[in-house]
């Protein structure tokens, strides 16, 4: 027993590893999801099929272990009592028997047909299941080779927490609770389609017939028609996995790194959230104003409409990393509170936040729409451009704010796309489409007063720098006006006349009173809010006016 205790905390001192980076372990787990699906084409002799099929089962399988991961580690921290990274490394090692079960089950089956997906069955038959390692035929959902997965994890983190706590009810415990999350996870759907039933009282009645429809049956999501059962049941869970994701994650690092999520906090330039998240949301109005779909609206498109919400915000705090990366003379001057310049985060650990946002952008958006990740594809690559080295476009002002307004453009048109049924902008007035565009081109350099003196420093001729704080506050205040008062004539709604000049007024009135006075309630850091609620409620007086 000795003999084996000692071989076992060897092989622990080799896989622990407290130092494990954020970058590193996001690569090494992409990669493990990858090799599982590599041996699940190989077994089915890669057969060929739609990019749409590919990509959905990536991002079902990736969403889902990205999930169980996340859970199984807020589970293990306070059991084993170990440092994140520890913990992360020794879970990570454990997750190469997630490329065991297809394997496995070829083995049994050989020629059989065989799925391995989800147990489904109602409440009854889910507390049966659980005391009965699922329960059910093991050649349609959880399969011999997922039940050996899962004993397997559960023996082994017993194990791993009896060994380094050196309590053996700590172990058992840990075991169970271990078990207890993947038997949830692999009745998911079952445990939601009691969810959605119980307001028309169907606990008890529900079945596995109900949740096979719930979750298998063809449908339409914000206009995209799902018709192939595996991808609309990949889909399905994918959009569900990418709303509870993100949650978790972020919920694990203000409980871990409390000081990484203030600061990533403080840093995400909250009126800029908001801005983004409005783009969407305007985008999807403009749709059901202009294309509308069916009427139909499902708990899916619920989940798909926060799932583009949430992809628009991680674009932009991808964004923000890259701006700050190469911000960080100008930040020392005007932004001393930033992660870098305060040095709350490190470098390395900021690039990986950064690649993390990223990716996770275009993810989410993949899960609703191939458009939508290719719109915040552009998105991303018009802010590297307009951020980094060697181009840095924002040294060049009129440049810049094309940039910024065309940034916008796309996160706008990735909500109508979602929505319209046409999937493309042909409904959308160009005079619309103009009007947007000058108005982001006009506006979007209101939030450059807050940095003069370090951009100034640092080359980057914003219209402040090039005209001087007074002469830009007219400028700027004068286009303000004009945006808002020329509005009624060029969306073709002269009702909107009083508002308009109404609305310009305040925007003018606004910009010459403002001033950098942390004291003052028109201090620059707080103009780009201020101008962004005014802009907002105007767009609901157009709204209203319009419908």
């Amino acid at each position: 027993m000795a003999s084996f205790k000692r071989i076992a905390e060897k092989i622990l001192g080799l896989i622990e590893k407290p130092d494990l980076r954020l970058g590193i372990f996001t690569i090494s787990f992409a990669s493990l999801i990858v090799a599982r699906l590599i041996i699940e084409g190989a077994i089915s002799r890669f057969q060929s099929h739609s990019f749409a099929y590919f990509f959905s089962e990536f991002s079902h399988t990736f969403l889902f272990f990205s999930l169980a991961f996340s859970v199984l580690l807020a589970v293990l921290l306070p059991l084993a009592r170990k440092s994140v990274p520890e913990t992360a490394s020794v879970l990570l090692f454990g997750f190469l028997i997630i490329l065991s079960p297809p394997i496995i089950d070829k083995l049994i089956f050989g020629e059989r047909l065989f799925w391995s997906f989800y147990q489904f069955d109602g409440l009854a038959g889910l507390m049966r299941g659980y005391f009965t390692l699922f329960g059910g035929n093991p050649q349609i959902g959880i399969t011999y080779g997922v039940r050996f997965e899962v004993i397997m994890v559960s023996i082994l983190a017993a194990l791993y927490v009896g060994l380094v706590t050196k309590r053996v009810i700590r172990g058992f415990l840990s075991g169970l609770a271990v078990y207890s999350v993947l038997y949830i996870l692999g009745t998911f759907p079952s445990w939601l389609t009691l969810l959605f039933k119980l307001p028309a009282g169907q606990l008890l009645s529900t079945n596995s017939l109900d949740v096979a429809g719930f979750f298998l049956s063809p449908e339409s999501v914000l206009g995209r028609e799902l018709t192939d059962t595996r991808s609309v049941l990949n889909t399905k869970m994918s959009l569900i996995y990418g709303v509870l994701l993100p949650c978790i994650m972020f919920a694990l690092l203000f409980w871990k790194r409390r000081d990484h999520f203030l600061a990533l906090f403080r840093n995400a330039r909250l009126p800029q959230v908001c801005y983004h998240g409005g783009l969407i949301s305007v985008g999807m109005l403009l749709a059901l104003l202009y294309n509308p779909p069916s009427p139909v609206f499902s708990i899916f498109d619920a989940t798909a409409t926060v799932s583009l919400l949430m992809a628009a915000v991680l674009a932009w705090l991808a964004s923000v990393a890259v701006n700050d990366w190469y911000d960080t003379r100008i930040d020392a001057i005007t932004n001393p509170k930033r992660p870098l310049t305060e040095k709350t985060i490190s470098p390395e650990a900021y690039f990986d936040y950064g690649v993390l946002f990223f990716a996770g952008s275009l993810l989410l958006a993949g899960t609703v729409s191939f458009t939508a990740l290719l719109l915040l594809l552009g998105y991303q690559a018009l802010a590297f451009l307009y951020s980094a080295e060697p181009f840095r476009l924002k040294r060049f002002p009129i440049i810049a704010t094309a940039i910024a307004a065309a940034c916008g453009l796309l996160v706008l048109s990735a909500g109508f796309l979602a929505v319209s049924p046409s999937g493309n902008l042909d409904a959308l007035p160009l005079r619309l489409l103009f009007f947007l565009g000058a108005a982001y081109t006009i506006l979007l350099p209101i939030k450059d007063f807050k940095d003069i003196k370090g951009d100034a420093r640092d080359g980057v001729y914003t219209f402040p720098v090039l005209l001087g704080e007074k002469k830009a506050r007219l400028v700027l205040g004068g286009l303000a006006f004009l945006v808002f008062s020329l509005s009624p004539a060029i969306l073709n709604v002269p009702l909107l006349a009083p508002e308009g000049l109404l609305f310009g007024s305040a925007a003018f009135w606004i910009l010459q009173v403002a001033r950098r006075d942390p004291k003052s309630f028109f201090d620059y850091y707080r103009l780009p809010a201020i101008m962004m609620a005014l802009a907002f409620t105007y767009g609901l007086v157009l709204l209203v006016l319009v419908t």
